[in-house]
C-alpha cells in the first residue's frame, strides 16, 4: 500500500481512513493483488476488468508476465481495488465503535464549495481549507452508503449536507432553501 493518506474522491478517503484500523497488511505485489481480486470476485474476470477499466486479456496478461510500473494506471487500480475490499470486517467493527461512541469523526479538506440561500446561489465556488468535526447522524450515514458501495455522487451529498449542517450551520438553524454544494475535491482525509 502508498504512504498517501488523503484523497479525491470521498470513497477512497473513507477507505485509507479505514486502513488505519487493519490488522494485517494488505498483499503488495501486484500478481498478489490480483490473485486477491480474482478470490474476492470469485474469478469472474470480465466483472473484475470492467470494475478495473482494463480488458480480460491484459488481465491475463498480468497473472502470467511481469508486473506494470508503478506509475501505470492499472497498478493504481489493482492498489485501490484491494484497499477497497480490504478487512471488511475490521472495517465494520471499526465503524460500529465509532457509532456507539458519539459517532464523532475528524475531516481535513481542502475543496471548492458553492452556497444556495435566499438570495440566489454563489456564481463562483470558493476554495476552502477546512478541519471540523462531524457529528450524528453524517458519520452513520457515510458509513451506511460505504457498505453499500454507493456511487460517489451519493457521498458527494451526504458530505455536502454534513458540511452545511456542521460547519455553516452550526450556531442556528438551517432556513429553507439553504445548501452548500462540494463542487470538488483537491485534498480530503478523514480521521477516526
Amino acid at each position: 500500500m502508498s504512504l498517501r493518506l488523503s484523497a479525491s474522491t470521498v470513497q477512497e478517503a473513507l477507505d485509507r481512513a479505514d486502513s488505519r484500523h487493519w490488522t494485517r497488511h494488505p498483499p503488495r505485489s501486484p500478481r498478489a493483488r490480483l490473485a486477491y481480486l480474482f478470490k474476492q470476485n470469485r474469478h469472474d474476470i470480465p466483472a473484475l476488468a470492467h470494475r478495473l477499466q482494463t480488458t480480460t486479456r491484459d488481465l491475463e496478461a498480468l497473472s502470467t508476465t511481469a508486473p506494470p510500473p508503478k506509475d501505470h494506471p492499472l497498478y493504481n487500480r489493482l492498489e485501490r481495488e484491494v484497499i477497497r475490499l480490504w478487512q471488511p470486517r475490521v472495517r465494520r467493527r471499526a465503524h460500529d465503535a465509532i457509532l456507539a461512541h458519539n459517532g464523532q469523526m475528524m475531516l481535513s479538506f481542502r475543496a471548492w464549495l458553492g452556497f444556495t440561500a435566499a438570495a440566489g446561489s454563489s456564481d463562483d465556488p470558493r476554495l476552502r481549507f477546512l478541519t471540523l468535526s462531524l457529528t450524528t447522524p453524517y458519520p452513520q450515514r457515510l458509513f451506511t452508503a460505504r457498505h453499500n458501495d454507493a456511487p460517489e455522487e451519493d457521498l458527494h451529498a451526504i458530505l455536502s449536507d454534513a458540511l452545511g449542517a456542521c460547519y455553516f450551520h452550526r450556531d442556528r438553524p438551517t432556513l429553507t432553501g439553504e445548501s452548500v454544494r462540494l463542487q470538488r475535491i483537491d485534498y480530503l482525509e478523514f480521521y477516526y
